[in-house]
């Protein structure tokens, strides 16, 4: 088990609160604080549709920065602001497709990637949603799933011989889909759901519940959620003996300051890779990353190396080998899924520790 620093970890939480805002959930312009190149250069052969403008602008501009973190900002993909709505969205892939971009990477919301494929035609959609259906349209899902956090969770718990698993999420699309995820991979991995509680978090009598619909405890319970939802589940079962396990939303806030989620196991990108660049970050601009700054990054990095192989096709995205980046490992499937390398985390008394790299989930 490796013992994190809580000066890279703890102070500012794993992940950040960029996270949170684009789960589930047209026309060039620099971002904020950094630009991206949009003069020559191999990674114009690739676009990012980011929201510069609107309410996730600061998750979008982020995300740009990242980019320029990836590729030092010369020669790097060119931005196009989506705003809020599809219509936005469309807007920046006509702009990106008649500047000559082959790949487009974005948009960052699930109910803005139908509209940037209708206008992509033969052109490779890679959405930073974490929408895995969305595969099903034609497009590559580059954002971390529900699923990877449940499959990542569930090898390792059945490793350790927890096999009858609960599910309570706050009644949201992340739940909804965190239920559907871990019934069909715990039916497939010999863990048995005993339960899927979707419940206000503020509500009491949870240990209750769990026992009224299992027959008894499980040896575990998925708290997908993170926040104060988290906060308010992981306090319902505070003293139960259940192990509790978790998503990579566990990072949005700072888990470690949870006395509640002591000794919990949670999934997230892999620290080694992820912490050297959320200290770039934070020495550019003054604030950390956000998980999904790291898209940015990875989707920079992916693109030029790409354009360098001369392989920025639908068959590029699915070599074998796969790419590396900030966020771990990953590697796209041809259903359009996106398999990653996750890390399990566990805290103890206010120290983060790795316990295990999950591979292919």
């Amino acid at each position: 088990m490796r013992v994190l620093p809580t000066s890279c970890l703890t102070r500012r939480g794993l992940i950040g609160q960029a996270f949170a805002a684009s789960l589930l959930a047209g026309c060039g312009v620099q971002p904020g604080g950094g630009s991206l190149s949009t003069q020559g250069g191999s990674g114009r052969q690739a676009a990012l549709l980011l929201p510069l403008t609107g309410a996730a602008a600061a998750v979008g501009q982020n995300m740009a920065r990242a980019a320029v973190l990836a590729v030092g900002g010369d020669g790097g993909p060119p931005v196009f602001d989506t705003g809020d709505t599809a219509e936005g969205a469309a807007a920046a892939a006509r702009a990106a497709l008649e500047g000559g971009a082959r790949l487009l990477m974005g948009p960052l919301r699930s109910d803005q990637t139908p509209a940037v494929l209708a206008v992509a035609g033969t052109v490779p959609v890679v959405t930073f949603s974490n929408d895995d259906t969305l595969a099903a349209q034609g497009v590559f899902v580059m954002g971390i799933t529900p699923a990877q956090s449940v499959a990542t969770m569930f090898s390792y718990a059945r490793a350790q011989g927890l096999t009858r698993i609960a599910v309570v999420a706050a009644d949201t699309p992340l739940g909804a889909a965190t239920a559907t995820a871990a019934r069909a991979i715990g039916a497939a991995g010999g863990i048995a759901i005993t339960a899927v509680l979707m419940r206000d978090p503020g509500a009491g009598g949870l240990v209750a519940a769990l026992r009224k619909a299992g027959g008894e405890l499980p040896q575990a319970v998925f708290l997908p959620d993170g926040g104060r939802a988290l906060a308010g589940f992981a306090k319902g079962l505070a003293g139960s003996g259940v192990q509790l396990l978790g998503s990579v939303q566990w990072g949005v806030a700072d888990p470690a300051a949870d006395a509640n989620l002591s000794g919990g196991w949670f999934a997230a990108p892999p620290p080694d890779l992820f912490l050297p660049f959320a200290d770039r970050f934070q020495a550019a601009h003054g604030e950390a990353p956000g998980v999904v700054a790291g898209l940015g990054h990875d989707a920079a990095l992916m693109a030029m190396g790409l354009a360098q192989a001369g392989a920025v096709s639908r068959k590029g995205l699915l070599r074998k080998g796969g790419f590396t980046g900030v966020l771990g490992p990953f590697r796209f499937l041809d259903t359009g899924r996106c398999q990653r390398d996750l890390a399990v985390l566990t805290l103890q008394g206010g120290t983060l520790s790795v316990l295990a790299e999950v591979s292919g989930t």
